[in-house]
């Protein structure tokens, strides 16, 4: 995957591997998405480091980690390779549509040599139905056009009155209702370690 999966305050958006392409549904046996258990810290933290140039999302996931208002419990999936190697990772945060609580899917990642083989997919359907059965209700993505809308995310704006923080395009900027009812309308707060203001 590439493109604009999470958000970051140095340059706006990114995707699950800025070096990937979309991953095929295709595949998606193979992988073994899981919680992320704190034995899995050091190697989230290098999947971020391989799929991007900098180190951003990296630090970013590790920020997120140490805020108690945004990280979720059971929130953070990664992906198994069949050798046991986590080789994805995506994250559901704390986010705000005005005062109501909402997830925002940010950042995700593979690992260069298992992108375009479906681990990015696989880790993400098992993180959204995971926020599901916590009983969240609004997804939120800053993400790459031609990806999200496979899980179910479409324009926020314009389908359902949820604005972004800064003036991002609308056809990347979406959401995701994620039992059914309409989201609530308003503009969308990051947790803190995004720093979007």
């Amino acid at each position: 995957m590439t493109g604009m999966s999470g958000i970051h305050a140095s340059n706006g958006s990114h995707g699950a591997g800025a070096r990937g392409a979309g991953d095929p549904a295709g595949g998606a046996a193979i992988w073994q998405p899981r919680p992320e258990t704190a034995a899995d810290t050091a190697a989230v933290r290098r999947i971020h480091l391989a799929a991007f140039e900098s180190a951003g999302e990296a630090d970013l996931v590790d920020a997120l980690r140490r805020d108690p208002s945004a990280w979720l419990p059971g929130l953070s999936y990664v992906a198994d390779a069949p050798d046991g190697t986590p080789a994805a990772h995506a994250l559901l945060t704390r986010c705000h549509v005005d005062e109501v609580p909402a997830v925002a899917l940010a950042p995700c990642a593979v690992l260069p040599e298992y992108q375009k083989r479906g681990a990015g997919d696989a880790v993400i359907r098992a993180l959204l139905e995971a926020a599901r059965a916590a009983g969240e209700r609004t997804a939120i993505v800053l993400g790459h056009p031609p990806y999200y809308p496979r899980f179910g995310f479409v324009p926020a704006a314009p389908r359902f009155g949820i604005l972004p923080p800064q003036p991002w395009p609308d056809e990347a900027f979406m959401a995701l209702s994620l039992d059914g009812s309409t989201p609530p309308r308003g503009t969308v707060r990051y947790a803190r370690a995004f720093g979007i203001d």
